[in-house]
């Protein structure tokens, strides 16, 4: 899919640091099998999903299981608190844009 410079630009500048921040410890590739088979390091991973489902589904900001556990709709996601609410319209944005990376 090909994506605008200022797609890539948001996704790098306001998306990717709050996963790197926020999400990485646990979902990634990085220490073994990640938590709940969710892997974030990765478009790919994030449209697999893990053991729940598709993280995100691009263009469906509703239908994404990530906006809803940021949001703690469903789990608190991170678990050690909940972002912040611009940080959280931020990623339903990147999803709405269809998850430019």
């Amino acid at each position: 899919m090909d994506f605008s410079a200022a797609d890539v630009d948001f996704f790098e500048t306001r998306i990717r640091p709050v996963l790197v921040s926020h999400c990485y410890e646990c979902h990634s590739a990085t220490d073994g099998a990640p938590e709940g088979g969710l892997r974030l390091d990765s478009r790919n991973g994030i449209l697999a999903g893990g053991d729940s489902g598709p993280a995100a589904v691009p263009n469906h900001p509703a239908q994404s299981l990530l906006l809803l556990a940021l949001r703690g709709e469903t789990v608190q996601m991170p678990p050690d608190g909940r972002l912040a609410d611009g940080v959280i319209a931020d990623f339903e944005r990147w999803i709405a844009m269809g998850l430019p990376d």
